[in-house]
């Protein structure tokens, strides 16, 4: 497990790779977010199913294989889980909130799943902010990103990749794409993995999602 990373098992995949991995990122994992409003109308927490990779996939179910019948086991995937949530802690759960400029807090995770889709592994749960927050005169907004880039996350290309859950009807979401410049993207592609550029590359490469009502 590289802790920079945020997520178990990543030194051992990685030494098996049967291809170099001579840039960031190495991992990658499609998103999606149900953004929960509460009763008066505002954003109380985000709902984040995170879908990853088909490699880092098959390396954590055939370690989940406990019984050789070619199934992963459920008590597996949760120690999996639980190991994944517990090294994420340190770095907000990937996630960054604001209100306009004004970031916003989250509290602890709840709702804890994982399970397997199709042939990868996904996991979710819900992040609550520390307080709800209005989004009508002052947008809301988060980021979903591993700070050192080592783990791409972007939003799955669906329709549902964001879904606004009890919300006011003049609410709406637009995804915007992140824009690095050439020598943030010439960083990215001079790390391999064990290396690190600290924790403020993967800003410059996540996605923001802008939520407005009104």
């Amino acid at each position: 497990m590289i802790k920079r990373t945020a997520l178990a098992c990543l030194v051992a995949m990685s030494a098996l790779s049967p291809t170099p991995l001579s840039a960031h990122p190495h991992v990658w994992a499609d998103v999606k977010v149900r953004v929960l409003f509460d009763d008066k109308g505002q954003v109380r927490a985000l709902h984040q199913y995170w879908l990853f990779d088909d490699y880092y996939s098959a390396f954590v179910l055939s370690g989940a294989d406990m019984n050789g019948d070619g199934k992963p086991d459920q008590a597996a995937l949760d120690e999996v889980l639980a190991e994944n949530m517990k090294n994420l802690k340190e770095y907000d759960y990937f996630s960054r909130t604001w209100s306009g400029d004004v970031r916003v807090q989250t509290g602890a995770p709840g709702e804890l799943a994982t399970g397997v889709k199709g042939n990868r592994l996904e996991m979710s749960f819900v992040l609550p902010l520390a307080e709800p927050v209005a989004a009508n005169d002052l947008p809301f907004r988060y980021a979903i990103f591993d700070p050192t880039y080592y783990i791409e996350m972007v939003h799955a290309e669906s329709e549902d990749a964001v879904t606004l859950d009890a919300a006011p009807k003049t609410c709406k979401s637009k995804i915007r794409q992140p824009n690095p410049n050439p020598e943030q993207v010439a960083l990215a592609a001079s790390l391999d993995r064990t290396q690190t550029a600290g924790d403020t590359l993967g800003m410059f490469f996540a996605e923001t999602v802008y939520v407005t009502c009104g």
